[in-house]
């Protein structure tokens, strides 16, 4: 038992000064020693709380560390029983309503009948069962006294307990069901008890999306975030930058998004120089879901979609075949399995053994035991040889696959160097540089990075602007664009500062902003709720996914917009399929307290995921304007949304809509000219939906043929004798056309002035004459060939009355 002896003393020696002054009696003497005999009780009661709260806070402290450790394990083994096994074919895949190519007054019969045969073969209930929510398992008895252990912890106020709790209660953790209406009280009792700032940042959260039961409000979610941010909470400043940036509940300022994004890209660059030499190794590439299936509307849908789906297992039997091939001793697949498992891939991770294996295979061929190319190699020999000697040195400096050994390093980049590989170039001048294995030799390292860079290397570029920045800027900084072209991290954080060092303007700013965002999203090893969300959607923990990925998509990641969008979307259809009500277990439709919020919030993404230029995405927005999902109904607004997708991403969906509402008039001017425009675009861009563009181009003469018998103003010349649009082939066949006329004339006037004799006149206009009149009869023919395919069509389908009716 401790005790206060400081205050022991004051009381000793208050009595002792009273006595020696002799101003008080014996009866004052016994009353004060009787105080002081209960103040000395009195403490050593008090002291005996602290010290009973202390062990009840030992203890407390280790009943949640022995929970929080059981907790972690089976969580680990639940990770790995999924195997990361994905499921995510068929919940996101896209469908369009093919209810609108029928006939209106047909469509309410035809819907009835699709959901009888649903309900007869319980279709439904097949998925709702396999899609809408996993099913979960009973829990083993240890889990479950370590969850019940961290509610009691939490119901007292252990913070790391409440945390805890918050999170499973979040995310559905430790096979729990999701409650996010539990889950936002306890952050908000975490946030109020400590001001923690994931607490704070996820209260933002909440208000922003208007999560659970929770109303949207931009003001406390701005308040939230904000107070996050204030505490270095990196997702906080990334939600903040990216809404000042956009305009998004707040006024667009550059120079806010400046200053949070500045912060998190300067945390980023710190750990990305922490690690190995070289530095950390970028995050993977971030996957669109909706590359699982082709693109969003599916394989050959738009310029961005696939031409073939690629799942995993046509993935491992191509790889099989190189493996197999590489036995054989062949370098160039030797080296596509060495570029495969060193960088990684989505359906291969990185494996550096494999790497050290092929690379060794490699080497054995190519270099002699003295670490020098054999003779009488060909020149793309050399290359590989070079590439090789240089990837195995700098496995060495790294130490990956096997123990650092600078001096081997040394000798592999050396040789590599020598063969003029840029890589091994930029390794090497780091060495010399940092003094690592040689001598500091500054006037080396910068010869080994200028080298580098005049061999495109991006690290180079950046190392060798670096070192001359001082003496030679504009040569810097034209090596720092060049490096940030090809997407160098380190080379747009450098732009940036030299962006935000220069005097305020708009345009600095911009540009700052941009190089800032790229390092803050491209190096986001400390605050990337991306790569959890695509390990929770291979599990099929699809909730849970969509909730990372939102908040992503707060971030301003346009991975994560379109991710949450198409995640929401395919929930949305999911649950109207099922005839369900909620996926949380809280009475909640989906994660949303109403069905027009869940898409009001899709919405949302989509056009979001538009603005950062996500493929279809612009088509999705049209999309949701034009059936009034998520928003009032409003064909104008679906009409210019297309526009923008059809210019600017060249996309043919867009295009064949606006072909479809021209020929209608259908949120735009009825116009049967700009219908066969459009309609004829697709076709151009469009591999996929060439039969469909052909027959609507058929649906377009029958209704504008129905029209001119009927008088209507169908415009001044024939629709389908109109000239076809002019590709750039054909531009350039008129303009060598053009070209020969020229030349023509200038032959004349040369015969003119008498320096061809007649004969010679004759043979070349005749040649010339010939010429166009093959290029006439090539225009003829492609006349025909046009009329006689937009003839039969018309034929075709003339007895398609039904296509008179509006179809959309």
């Amino acid at each position: 038992m401790r005790c206060n002896w400081g205050l022991l003393a004051w009381l000793l020696a208050s009595n002792v000064i009273a006595l020696e002054t002799g101003n008080i009696d014996t009866t004052d003497i016994q009353r004060v020693s009787s105080s002081n005999e209960y103040s000395l009780a009195q403490l050593q009661t008090d002291e005996d709380t602290v010290n009973r709260q202390d062990t009840k806070s030992k203890e407390d402290q280790a009943s949640f560390e022995h929970a929080a450790y059981i907790l972690q394990q089976y969580q680990a083994l639940l990770a790995k029983k999924s195997g990361l096994k994905s499921k995510s074919g068929s919940p996101l895949r896209t469908y369009r309503d093919i209810t609108t190519l029928i006939p209106k007054f047909v469509r309410p019969y035809f819907k009835d009948m699709a959901q009888l045969v649903a309900r007869t073969f319980g279709l439904t209930d097949r998925v709702g069962e396999k899609y809408l929510n996993r099913p979960r398992q009973s829990q083993p008895q240890a889990v479950q006294e370590a969850i019940q252990t961290i509610k009691d912890l939490a119901a007292a106020g252990h913070e790391d307990a409440l945390f805890v709790l918050a999170e499973m209660e979040m995310y559905g953790q430790y096979m729990t069901e999701i409650d996010l209406d539990s889950a936002f009280e306890h952050y908000q009792q975490l946030a109020d008890i400590s001001g923690n700032a994931t607490a704070q940042y996820m209260l933002g959260f909440f208000y922003a999306t208007g999560l659970g039961s929770v109303e949207q409000q931009n003001s406390m979610a701005l308040l939230y975030t904000t107070l996050a941010a204030i505490q270095g909470h990196h997702p906080a400043e990334a939600t903040l930058a990216s809404k000042h940036l956009a305009g998004i509940g707040v006024p667009m300022s550059c120079e806010k998004a400046l200053g949070y994004y500045q912060s998190v890209a300067r945390s980023a660059i710190l750990y990305f120089q922490s690690g190995p030499i070289l530095g950390h190794r970028i995050p993977d590439q971030r996957v669109r879901l909706s590359d699982d299936n082709g693109g969003t509307y599916g394989v050959r849908t738009g310029p961005f979609s696939l031409h073939k789906l690629i799942d995993k297992n046509s993935f491992d039997e191509l790889l099989l075949y190189h493996m197999q091939d590489a036995e054989k001793g062949h370098l160039k697949t030797c080296m596509t399995l060495v570029d495969l498992f060193y960088h990684g891939h989505r359906f291969a991770p990185r494996n550096y053994p494999l790497t050290l294996k092929y690379l060794r295979q490699v080497l054995k061929q190519l270099m002699t035991d003295q670490i020098t190319p054999r003779k009488g190699l060909s020149q793309p020999e050399m290359s590989i040889a070079a590439q090789a000697a240089g990837m195995y040195g700098i496995m060495h400096l790294r130490g990956e696959g096997m123990p650092i050994d600078t001096a081997a390093a040394l000798k592999w980049l050396n040789a590599g160097a020598k063969m003029g590989h840029g890589m091994s170039c930029n390794a090497l001048g780091v060495m010399y540089r940092d003094g690592i294995e040689v001598p500091a030799n500054q006037e080396r390292a910068i010869e080994l990075f200028k080298l580098a860079a005049d061999r495109g290397h991006q690290g180079g570029q950046v190392n060798f602007a670096l070192a001359v920045m001082d003496v030679m800027p504009d040569i810097a900084r034209e090596n720092l664009k060049k490096a940030a072209d090809n997407g160098h991290i380190l080379a747009h954080f450098y732009l940036a500062e030299l962006y935000a060092g220069l005097a305020a303007g708009e345009s600095r700013c911009q540009m700052a902003v941009a190089s800032y965002k790229y390092v803050s999203e491209n190096g986001d090893w400390l605050h990337s709720p991306i790569p959890s969300a695509h390990a929770e959607f291979q599990q099929g923990e699809l909730d849970a996914a969509t909730l990372k990925y939102m908040q992503a998509a707060e971030m301003g990641y346009g991975v994560g917009q379109l991710n949450a969008a198409l995640l929401l979307e395919a929930a949305a259809k999911r649950i109207d399929a099922a005839g369900r009500k909620s996926t949380t277990g809280t009475g909640l439709w989906s994660l949303f307290k109403t069905r027009q919020a869940h898409l009001r919030q899709t919405l949302a993404y989509w056009t979001r995921a538009a603005n950062s230029n996500m493929p279809d995405a612009r088509v999705k927005q049209g999309d949701h304007y034009y059936y009034g999902v998520g928003v009032e109904q409003d064909a104008e607004r679906a009409a210019a949304a297309y526009v923008v997708a059809s210019e600017a991403d060249a996309n043919g969906l867009a295009m064949w809509n606006l072909g479809w509402m021209y020929e209608n008039g259908v949120g735009v001017k009825r116009d049967f000219y700009l219908a066969k425009r459009w309609f004829d675009k697709s076709i151009e861009v469009n591999e996929g939906g060439k039969l469909a563009s052909h027959l609507s181009l058929a649906r377009l003469c029958i209704k504008y043929l129905w029209a001119w018998i009927r008088g209507e103003d169908v415009g001044e010349s024939p629709l389908f004798f109109a000239p076809k649009p002019v590709t750039d082939e054909e531009e350039k066949m008129v303009q060598a056309k053009a070209k020969k006329q020229d030349d023509h004339a200038d032959a004349q006037k040369q015969r003119v002035g008498g320096n061809l004799e007649d004969g010679d006149w004759e043979r070349r206009a005749g040649a010339l004459d010939a010429d166009d009149a093959d290029a006439n009869d090539e225009d003829a023919d492609e006349d025909d060939e046009s009329l006689s395919g937009n003839l039969f069509f018309v034929i075709l389908f003339l007895a398609a009355g039904w296509m008179f009716l509006p179809m959309r």
